[in-house]
């Protein structure tokens, strides 16, 4: 029984870990906050991701790491930033794509947040929104939107397959 013991512990203690290990995975998801401001008549925007996933996608893009929010920052990332918005990110209405400002982004540990403007967004009008941070670089990648408008929210998810909500 004395041989046992010490085999028993060691292989539920193995099996433990495994299924620990096994079991574990990354989830990628963004939350993006929009809330119409009627004073000055924008759509104002703040975007939360994780910031490693994001360098990630930056550096598959560009060939190059950003190291954001760091000392080490390279000094055209807010360039890239903005690049890879015009790609992914898209506020339309009835007279076509309307301009979407990067106004900047905070880093912290583990996000950071981007924040844009659209300028001259009539709130009553239609609005079709594309987002598709990040999802080509992470197939289960989730993209979270809550649109407020006064006292009403709206909220939807994006996701491989549907980019886009109307609403």
């Amino acid at each position: 029984m004395n041989n046992w013991t010490p085999k028993l512990y060691l292989t539920i203690a193995f099996a433990f870990l495994i299924s620990n290990t096994v079991s574990a995975h990354k989830f990628y998801m963004s939350i993006t906050d929009m809330e119409y401001n009627s004073s000055s008549k924008s759509l104002q925007i703040s975007m939360k991701l994780f910031v490693d996933d994001f360098e990630l996608v930056l550096e598959k893009e560009n060939d190059k790491k950003y190291f954001l929010g760091t000392e080490k920052e390279d000094t055209n990332a807010n360039e890239f930033i903005k690049k890879y918005l015009s790609t992914h990110f898209f506020v339309e209405q009835s007279k076509g794509s309307l301009p979407v400002t990067f106004v900047g982004k905070e880093v912290d540990k583990d996000y950071i947040w981007i924040y844009l403007e659209v300028k001259n967004f009539k709130a009553k009008d239609e609005t079709l929104l594309t987002n598709s941070f990040l999802i080509d670089y992470f197939s289960n990648q989730t993209n979270k939107v809550n649109y407020k408008k006064q006292d009403e929210v709206i909220s939807f998810t994006l996701f491989k397959g549907k980019v886009s909500e109307e609403f």
